[in-house]
């Protein structure tokens, strides 16, 4: 299966929009942390990296500027009795960030489900009397929703195939963290939304008509699409 866009869709529930805060600062800490890591193939299981590819933002830290969006579409339960409830009320925002050579950050769980991780170990180095001496870790309990880097058409591809396989779209699988240089590169005004909306429906067809039938009619909410 290969799944070639030019643009890929982009959903966030906030009222400043694609706003982009450090990954930990003063005000949200995020405990779980990212993994310097490619994923290049979606059946890749229990790999292992080297202890310093696991990397923890410091608080406040502007490299790692960012926010959390939904790949194309989401759980609509989460707004209801999930991590979005806190957001229900918030504005729903959708966007279009360019496919081409673009990496984003998706959890460290294969479409399969949470039992296994992309990558489940590290190696760590010690010295003993003057000798160097390896041996691997487990990163931990919830390793599976640490952070690793994977293109957006694979990502897109990990969506179809978990969907086909989970029956649903839980958090994990259409969640992903971009970068603040990535959201200066989205393109959001309403005449670019309805273009890209046109093209699905004719790449598409009717589903996806039936799917969207009805947003078009308050523009005020041509954003939302």
């Amino acid at each position: 299966m290969e799944i070639n866009r030019g643009y890929v869709k982009l959903i966030r529930f906030h009222n400043n929009g694609f706003n982009t805060t450090p990954y930990n600062s003063s005000t949200f800490c995020h405990s779980l942390p990212f993994i310097n890591f490619e994923v290049t193939d979606l059946g890749m299981k229990n790999e292992i990296i080297k202890e310093h590819n696991v990397i923890r933002p410091k608080i406040n830290d502007q490299k790692w500027k960012g926010c959390f969006v939904f790949l194309e579409e989401y759980d609509k339960q989460l707004l209801k009795k999930g991590a979005l409830v806190m957001r229900k009320n918030h504005k729903k925002n959708i966007s279009f960030l360019k496919v081409e050579n673009q990496t984003i950050w998706v959890r460290n769980t294969p479409h399969t489900g949470k039992e296994d991780c992309y990558v489940n170990q590290y190696t760590e180095v010690i010295e003993h009397e003057g000798e160097k001496y390896s041996f691997n870790k487990y990163l931990g309990t919830y390793s599976n929703l640490y952070w690793v880097q994977m293109k957006i058409n694979l990502a897109l591809k990990r969506l179809v195939l978990g969907k086909q396989h989970l029956g649903y779209v839980p958090e994990w699988l259409s969640e992903a963290y971009i970068t603040d240089d990535q959201v200066n590169c989205l393109e959001s005004s309403n005449l670019f939304v309805l273009k890209e909306h046109v093209k699905r429906v004719m790449r598409e067809g009717p589903l996806f008509l039936k799917n969207s039938r009805g947003k078009f009619n308050d523009k005020s909410k041509m954003a939302s699409i």
